[in-house]
């Protein structure tokens, strides 16, 4: 399957996906990601503001906020590049240009060795930990040199097989599903 395709076939599933079904399916990935080795030994975690498609992500910061945990959240730069900053309760929000919510630009980044775990977003999956995202290309720039681990929340609408992969794209080290 061509991205382009896959990309628009589960955009269409998750806006017709029912409430109640989707915070179910979140319950069970949110349970899995908190007992997750990655998530338990990491210190730093970045995470997305979600958009309406996306699993949300505020319980995520919540709790990762309960822990003590250091939340830090994307900015897009130019050059379909981005950056992480500290993401806390008194944080600037901006919108961007592509009307994403976003830390303030004027914040001071942090170094990406800084960050222990990434929950990667992304609009559809396959088991290989491949991945669509929305198009920019901006997580897999910003993977391409990463260390630390990465994972990916997975709903049953956003798992398919196969889809084209090319050479820029960087799998998630590890898909957490209802199934898993």
């Amino acid at each position: 399957m061509i991205k382009k395709a896959g990309r628009k076939k589960v955009i269409e599933l998750l806006k017709t996906l029912d409430g109640e079904r989707k915070e179910k399916q979140e319950n069970l990935l949110f349970k899995a990601l908190f007992k997750s080795p990655e998530w338990t030994s990491a210190k730093t975690v970045a995470l997305t503001m979600s958009q309406t498609l996306e699993i949300n992500t505020t319980a995520i910061i919540e709790k990762a906020w309960t822990e003590k945990k250091v939340v830090v959240m994307p900015r897009t730069k130019k050059n379909r590049e981005m950056d992480f900053v500290v993401y806390t309760h008194k944080t600037p929000i901006e919108l961007s240009s592509f009307g994403l919510r976003e830390p303030a630009s004027d914040l001071r980044p942090i170094q990406k060795s800084e960050i222990d775990l990434i929950v990667v977003p992304g609009v559809a999956y396959c088991k290989s930990g491949f991945r669509i995202g929305f198009g920019g290309g901006y997580y897999d720039r910003f993977l391409a040199d990463y260390k630390g681990k990465t994972i990916s929340l997975v709903l049953d609408e956003q798992q398919i097989e196969p889809f084209e992969v090319e050479t820029f794209d960087i799998p998630v080290d590890r898909l957490i599903t209802t199934k898993s």
